[in-house]
C-alpha cells in the first residue's frame, strides 16, 4: 500500500456514479472517496425490533445454521438504515464445535468442557471447514442474492487467541488467568492449538469469500488482554499466518481488536489491509502511528444510547477528524448494544451519508 502522507484534495474520487460495493472496495484499496461508507460491528441484533421478532421463534443457534434466516437477519439493517455493507449473521465460536467441544448459549456462549488439562490439545485436528460450517456460507450465498450484487458482503471469524480464551472459560471481562494458566504451564500445547486455529480460520475465511465476501474481518476481542511483548509470541504469529495467506490470494481483510492502544505498533507491523480502531483509541492519532493501513471506526458504541443529537455531533467530530484520511470507512468503536435506539442508527448512517470531503 501507498504511503499517503502527501494526499492532495484535488485527489477526491467522486462516488456519485458508485455503487455502494464499488465505494467499500474503493477505501479498501485507499482510495479518497467524496464520501464516506458505513457500516456497523452487530448491525443485525436485540436492539431491532425485526430482529427480537425473529428471536422468539428460533434460538440463536437456529438463526445461525437455518441459511435463508441467517440470510434475513443479515439483510433487514442494511436495508432499514440503508447502511453500505452487509456482515453475515453468525457467530465466532462455532468453529470449535467440530473438535468435540458442547457449544450452548444461555444467553451468552457456554463451552463443555473448558479447556483445561493438557492432553485436551489432542482434541485440536484440522478439519475440513468447507464441510463444517457449510451453513455460514449458504447464509452469505443467501443474503447476496437478497441484496444484490451492489451490497458489498462481509465474511469474519474469531482471531485464534480469542477462541482461545473462550475455550478456556473467559466469560466476558472476566477470568483472564484462565488462559494465562493454560499458556504457561503447556506452551507447546497452547501453541500447537493455536496453529490448527489459524489454519482453520483460513480456510475458513476462503470458503466465506467462495462463497460471496468481498472483505473478511478477524474478530479479536480479548488480544488487548496481552502486552506488546506477549502478543509478538501468543497471536501475531497466527495472525500474520492468516493474513499472509489471504494477501496470497488477494482478498481485503481486517482486523478489530478490543482495547489496541497498546498494541499500535505491532499491529503496524502487520500486512493487514484495514485496522478497526475501538473506541477507547484516538482515531486521527492512531490513523498517524499506524504504517498506511485502511482505517475503520470509532464512535464509542455507548454514547449510541444518548440524546439522538450528541451522537449526531459525535459522528461528524469523527467524519471532520478523518476528512483528508484515504481509505476510511466508519464504523462503531466495538458492537451495537442491545439498548441502542434504533432511531440513533438511523441518525448516524444518515451523518455520514450526507458528509462530503
Amino acid at each position: 500500500m501507498s504511503d499517503y502522507s502527501d494526499t492532495k484534495r484535488e485527489g477526491i474520487a467522486t462516488t456519485d456514479k458508485m455503487t455502494k460495493r464499488e465505494l467499500f472496495l474503493a477505501n479498501l484499496e485507499g482510495r479518497l472517496t467524496s464520501r464516506t461508507p458505513v457500516w456497523m460491528m452487530r448491525q443485525a441484533g436485540r436492539y431491532m425490533k425485526e430482529y427480537r421478532e425473529v428471536r422468539s421463534r428460533h434460538s440463536f443457534e437456529e438463526i445461525c445454521k437455518t441459511p435463508g434466516v441467517a440470510a434475513d437477519v443479515t439483510c433487514t439493517p442494511v436495508n432499514m438504515f440503508d447502511l453500505d455493507a452487509a456482515i453475515v449473521f453468525s457467530d465466532i465460536l462455532f468453529v470449535i464445535e467440530p473438535f468435540g467441544f458442547k457449544l450452548t448459549y444461555e444467553p451468552g456462549p457456554k463451552i463443555d468442557p473448558y479447556l483445561t488439562e493438557r492432553d485436551q490439545a489432542a482434541k485440536f485436528k484440522k478439519y475440513d471447514a468447507a464441510n463444517h460450517l457449510s451453513f455460514v456460507g449458504d447464509a452469505i450465498a443467501g443474503a447476496q442474492r437478497c441484496l444484490g450484487p451492489d451490497i458489498p458482503m462481509i465474511g469474519f471469524c474469531g482471531a485464534p487467541f480469542t477462541i482461545f480464551c473462550f475455550l478456556c472459560g473467559v466469560q466476558g471481562a472476566r477470568g483472564f488467568f484462565k488462559p494465562y494458566r493454560y499458556m504457561m504451564n503447556y506452551p507447546e500445547e497452547t501453541h500447537a492449538i493455536l496453529q490448527v486455529l489459524s489454519e482453520i480460520s483460513l480456510d475458513y475465511l476462503k470458503m466465506q469469500v467462495e462463497a460471496g465476501a468481498d472483505y473478511v474481518q478477524l474478530f479479536d476481542t480479548f488480544a488487548g488482554e496481552l502486552s506488546a511483548r506477549e502478543f509478538e509470541v501468543w497471536e501475531k504469529p497466527y495472525l500474520d499466518y492468516i493474513i499472509n495467506g489471504l494477501n496470497e490470494s488477494n482478498i481485503p481483510n481486517g482486523i478489530f481488536i478490543r482495547s489496541s492502544n497498546h498494541l499500535i505498533d505491532n499491529v503496524s507491523a502487520m500486512k493487514t489491509t484495514s485496522f478497526c480502531v475501538d473506541w477507547k483509541s484516538d482515531l486521527k492519532e492512531v490513523s498517524k502511528r499506524l504504517n498506511p493501513k485502511i482505517v475503520q471506526g470509532n464512535l464509542n458504541p455507548n454514547l449510541m444510547l444518548g440524546p439522538r443529537q450528541k451522537v449526531i455531533e459525535r459522528a461528524r467530530q469523527i467524519l471532520e477528524d478523518m476528512r483528508d484520511y484515504p481509505g476510511y470507512i466508519f464504523n462503531l468503536g466495538h458492537g451495537v448494544l442491545p439498548d441502542t435506539p434504533p432511531e440513533n442508527v438511523k441518525a448516524v448512517v444518515e451523518t455520514v451519508h450526507a458528509f462530503e470531503r
